[in-house]
């Protein structure tokens, strides 16, 4: 199948990743105050890795972000950043701010409704000013505090215990109650749909009987 012209002729080259030190030389430090280079072992196999740096708190590895490297290039005050466990909101802001997509052509850009209305973070949300470090301190304890997988095991135990049906957790009136309690859950998008439930019971009940053949 041909590539659509229309998004191959928008797809821009990652940045030249060759000189790391060179690289991080340029991160606006000052702008993330308490943040180092991630020290974590995870998951940066999104396209979007391609575009950003790698922070994490120095004091608190789960406190792990991802700070746009187009903007950082180009000397743009404020370089964007978004939590790491999320891909949204950093797909988003370089298709709306830079035009860069996917460069394996993979990942479509975001649609016209999310270029309307994007995933604010969780300082906009509760106007929090993170340029002042009593609430940045807050916007930090906020988001370390909420634990994606932990949230999306519960309510997949929650859908066993009730003998509900897997599609319950796409209800949209259930979803609006979770990200009223807490936003977050939003913007690390933790919602989860009926495949991801029926998914990770298999894995459960497979668990289980490796473990009974094991011990027969």
């Amino acid at each position: 199948m041909a590539e659509s012209p229309i998004v191959s002729s928008m797809v821009v080259e990652p940045p030249d990743q060759g000189d790391k030190k060179t690289s991080w030389d340029l991160f606006p430090w000052k702008d993330f105050p308490g943040y180092t280079q991630s020290q974590r072992c995870a998951s940066t196999s999104s396209w979007i890795w391609q575009f950003g740096y790698d922070i994490e708190k120095s004091d608190d590895d789960t406190k792990r972000r991802w700070v746009c490297k187009v903007c950082v290039d180009s000397r743009r005050p404020n370089p964007h950043s978004a939590a790491s466990s999320g891909t949204q909101n950093a797909e988003i802001h370089l298709w709306n701010d830079h035009k860069v997509c996917d460069p394996s052509g993979r990942r479509k850009p975001p649609s016209k409704a999310k270029e309307k209305t994007p995933s604010r973070n969780i300082a906009e949300m509760m106007k929090l000013n993170t340029r002042d470090a009593r609430e940045q301190q807050i916007a930090n304890q906020i988001i370390g505090r909420f634990d994606r997988l932990d949230f999306q095991r519960l309510v997949v135990s929650w859908i066993i215990n009730s003998n509900s049906s897997f599609r319950q957790s796409e209800d949209p009136y259930l979803r609006a109650a979770f990200e009223y309690l807490n936003p977050l859950v939003k913007t690390t998008e933790a919602h989860i749909t009926h495949n991801t439930v029926r998914r990770r019971i298999l894995q459960v009940v497979t668990s289980y009987c490796v473990r009974w053949l094991e011990v027969e």
